[in-house]
């Protein structure tokens, strides 16, 4: 039986959700948390493929289960931040998936070492699954530490997701800028992360994972990540092809050879930046017009 407590967070992707459903059920997690959106009215038959997709989750081991399923349709980022939020009103640490994710078994271990080790280590705030960079030569370590928090699948603590909001107004008494060039390397990354920050403000966009990675730079934190990947994101398959080249397929983890300090790897910071962020920008106004103009919202 596994201790550590698990939310699943989904929506109405029936086919998803049973494959995630039966990863969880390889390691039968003691507390099982399950949130859902409502459906959306906009969308044909998304009242009954939410109903099919709630369904799905049915523990056939003895464990304790909690749901927090709501009624209206809520939108992604406001419907993952009350979930997140729900789950660490009831628990100290935990893991948190969605219905597009697939986990390696190894990836609930990692989590469950992890969660014990940095617990009382303020500075490392987000435990993350995934691994997106190339691999180092000379790199013997299972995970380095950086300034990016992966979000397909992750642990953390409630002390991390205590003062996080979506309108960041954490940030709002502070230097935005003086906080981005800690973390920002060249001016090129500052440039584009003030960009982010500053339509995120200005539009008032809901895009939780750079609101998210903006609340740990604040309080000066650090994120966990592997050097193998841990979660597989099957939310790309209808993606761009440069997209869905991220949507790479797991490995085992354990045992694990750990670094000998905490370090930012800005090395491979840099590398992410580049590959990954750096070309994102404009998906937050992409996803932000479907949504609000098209009515196309995207899926948890």
């Amino acid at each position: 039986m596994f201790q550590v407590p698990v939310l699943l967070v989904i929506y109405n992707r029936v086919d998803e959700t049973h494959t995630l459903f039966q990863a969880v059920k390889d390691v039968k997690p003691s507390k099982l948390y399950v949130a859902a959106d409502g459906a959306n009215p906009k969308i044909k038959l998304d009242y009954v493929n939410c109903l099919r997709t709630r369904s799905v989750i049915m523990p056939e081991w003895e464990c304790e289960m909690k749901t927090f399923f709501k009624e209206e349709h809520t939108g992604k980022s406001k419907m993952i931040h009350q979930a997140i939020t729900w789950f660490f009103e009831q628990e100290e640490e935990g893991i948190v998936l969605f219905d597009d994710t697939i986990p390696n078994v190894d990836f609930f271990h990692y989590c469950e070492y992890m969660l014990e080790k940095y617990r009382n280590t303020p500075q490392i705030m987000h435990i993350g699954a995934n691994f997106l960079h190339k691999k180092l030569k000379g790199d013997n370590f299972s995970y380095f530490f950086s300034a990016y928090a992966y979000t397909w699948g992750f642990a953390t603590w409630k002390r991390t997701w205590k003062y996080f909001d979506l309108k960041m107004t954490e940030l709002e008494d502070t230097n935005v800028e003086e906080i981005i060039t800690k973390y920002a390397t060249r001016l090129k990354e500052k440039s584009y992360w003030m960009r982010v920050y500053n339509s995120l403000k200005k539009y008032r966009l809901d895009y939780w994972e750079y609101q998210y990675n903006f609340h740990i730079w604040v309080h000066d934190g650090l994120c966990v990540s592997p050097n193998v990947n841990l979660v597989k994101n099957i939310g790309f398959k209808n993606r761009k092809k440069r997209i869905r080249r991220l949507m790479k397929d797991t490995s085992n983890i354990m045992p694990l050879r750990e670094p000998h300090e905490i370090v930012r790897n800005i090395r491979v910071d840099k590398y992410i930046f580049k590959k990954v962020y750096k070309r994102a920008f404009y998906r937050i106004f992409f996803d932000w017009f479907n949504a609000v103009v098209l009515g196309m919202e995207k899926k948890i």
